[in-house]
């Protein structure tokens, strides 16, 4: 009777769930469907499908937060019309249209940490909703978020490894034949659908009154007895240190900076969640009035020292968040110590406004980094008398080697994290590659200094059509992705990047092994006055054979660095960024 009726209750509890929260859960459960389909089917569609249904998910998970905050600010609004509702909900999906189109153009280093900021602010925002403009002990409603959030870890967690568990041993012991994407797709469903359903079920509502013997006991245990004595004695580790620096006189190495913002954002953190106590223990009303106070000569020093990095090297969008963090924190210790009647929910609050503003507008990270490092530029060229009409011209002087790396690291930062048609005065049209013409030095360093030559080859573009008959299967193999294993032909492909031989293994067995540096040297050689020309498509592409298996190459791009251009020494060439297709043919069984 008791576990029918337990039964009962959780059937009923899950529904009134999915009806609460239909909205939030929909875009939840949509993201994961996308994800499973992605991963099932990204062997049987174009990079471009993928990468729109790829831009499709992250935006649908954009809105499980968004429509958990419509879910929370249309609960506190009383007697609010159903044309109202519709209303909101149907701005919000525009607004999830509107950052499709315009923010998830290209996949970049801007657009991943803007979704990422986003979609931090959001959640934040979905805390606060909650009680903003609303007396009540904030603190403890999100000690019952933050515990329903491990509990619903761990069930995930359990459930999980035991259907992954499951799954593998259907397919060893009953020799069952299971795709290998059903692992990933099966964690998928658990996160993406079970865990959020979960944890919704016990999120507490803006009606209810949380009381302080809910206070979690295995929490209160860990912070007080845990956590506060971990952070007192790392507090007094980093004050021995800084009194050495000032014994001493040296400044503090790079490492220090994160470790002080990390350290200082969780104190921040662990002051927040442990004021609820303060009334209950004289250790914790004295730890979180000494903790502020020492949190500031610590962030002054951290400031001197991004300051100084700064200042030699410009301002990057990692440097610029530091930054930002660093006076956030400043901002709510001063507010600790100096406000006697704090409301802790300033502090999601302005956090999430302040993530917000650090990738938007003409203030964000973005904005100042591009601006930092084109004042940088500008003040290099302008030493060597570079800026004639506005545009860089080729020096008369040889740029000195300091000035050439910080030259060749601004050029580096724009090409990696923006575009270098973002630096000011550069030629129109400029490329990585015309760098040694306009600056007298190459955009890639040389991995040796007495290596001077810096050659491409290849195909202008990557081969994208060829044909595939009378070939089993077909491997991209490149320097960064050095190793394939093909797991039901118990077959691995491997690129050895140091001598660029090719090696696959059967059973742990080598069933075939090949130079390829010879070839490519005499690529080389045929091409060295055709640098970055138009190639023939059919020198690239050859075919090698054993009694085993046979071999197709193609050959999209490799770079060469030699010492000198006329060298017929292979030891003297040096083989990079190689990137090739393999098209092999089984002569015989494969065990």
């Amino acid at each position: 009777m008791n576990i029918d009726h337990i039964l009962k209750k959780g059937i009923n509890g899950l529904k009134i769930n999915l009806k609460n929260y239909q909205y939030a859960l929909f875009f939840s459960t949509t993201t994961t469907i996308i994800m499973i389909f992605l991963i099932s089917m990204e062997d049987y569609y174009n990079p471009e499908t993928l990468q729109v249904l790829g831009h499709i998910a992250m935006t649908t998970a954009l809105g499980f937060p968004l429509f958990l905050i419509i879910k929370k600010f249309l609960e506190r609004i009383k007697n609010i019309k159903t044309i109202t509702k519709i209303t909101i909900r149907i701005s919000a999906v525009i607004l999830l249209f509107v950052y499709y189109f315009f923010l998830l153009k290209e996949i970049n280093m801007v657009t991943i940490t803007r979704y990422i900021a986003v979609s931090l602010s959001l959640y934040l925002l979905f805390l606060v909703i909650t009680y903003f403009h609303k007396e009540g002990k904030f603190e403890l409603y999100l000690v019952k978020v933050f515990s329903r959030l491990l509990v619903t870890f761990i069930y995930s967690f359990i459930l999980m490894v035991g259907s992954l568990a499951i799954i593998f041993t259907i397919k060893e012991l009953l020799q069952v034949p299971i795709a290998e994407t059903i692992y990933v797709s099966t964690v998928l469903i658990i996160g993406g659908i079970f865990a959020p359903v979960f944890l919704l079920a016990k999120i507490p509502s803006s009606k209810e009154n949380i009381k302080l013997t809910e206070y979690p006991n295995f929490l209160k245990i860990l912070l007080l007895y845990i956590v506060m004595p971990l952070i007192t004695v790392y507090t007094i580790i980093l004050y021995i240190y800084f009194i050495k620096i000032i014994m001493i006189q040296q400044m503090p190495e790079n490492i220090v900076t994160h470790l002080v913002i990390w350290y200082s954002s969780l104190s921040i953190i662990l002051i927040f969640f442990i004021s609820p106590l303060k009334s209950k223990s004289k250790w914790v009303k004295s730890f979180s009035y000494w903790l502020p106070i020492s949190l500031i000569p610590l962030l002054l020093m951290m400031f001197l020292a991004i300051g100084i990095r700064i200042n030699t090297y410009g301002v990057t969008e990692s440097r610029y968040f530091v930054v930002v963090l660093g006076l956030w924190i400043t901002g709510i210790s001063f507010y600790y110590i100096l406000t006697k009647r704090k409301n802790n929910i300033i502090l999601p609050l302005t956090l999430a406004i302040v993530i917000l503003l650090s990738v938007f507008g003409p203030w964000s990270s973005y904005s100042v980094s591009i601006n930092s490092q084109n004042n940088r530029l500008e003040n290099l060229v302008k030493k060597y008398e570079m800026v004639e009409n506005n545009k860089i011209v080729k020096p008369e002087k040889t740029i000195k080697k300091e000035d050439q790396e910080e030259i060749r690291a601004i050029l580096k930062y724009f090409k990696n994290n923006h575009q270098l048609e973002n630096i000011r005065y550069l030629p129109d049209n400029f490329q990585a590659k015309d760098a040694e013409q306009l600056f007298g030095f190459p955009y890639y360093k040389n991995i040796n200094s007495d290596l001077k030559q810096n050659f491409s080859y290849g195909t202008n573009k990557f081969i994208k059509t060829f044909s595939i008959k009378n070939y089993d299967y077909l491997f991209q193999i490149s320097n960064q992705n050095n190793y394939i294993k093909n797991t039901d032909l118990n077959l691995k492909v491997e690129l050895k990047d140091l001598n660029n031989e090719i090696i696959i293994v059967n059973n742990d067995t080598i069933i075939y092994q090949y130079d390829l540096k010879p070839i490519l040297v005499n690529l080389y050689q045929k091409n060295k006055e055709n640098l970055n020309g138009n190639n023939n498509q059919q020198d690239f592409i050859f075919i090698d054979q054993t009694n085993v298996l046979k071999v197709k190459y193609i050959i999209n791009s490799f770079d060469i660095i030699s010492n000198n251009k006329n060298s017929e020494d292979i030891e003297d060439i040096i083989i990079r960024d190689l990137d090739l297709y393999l098209l092999i043919k089984f002569k015989n069984y494969i065990n």
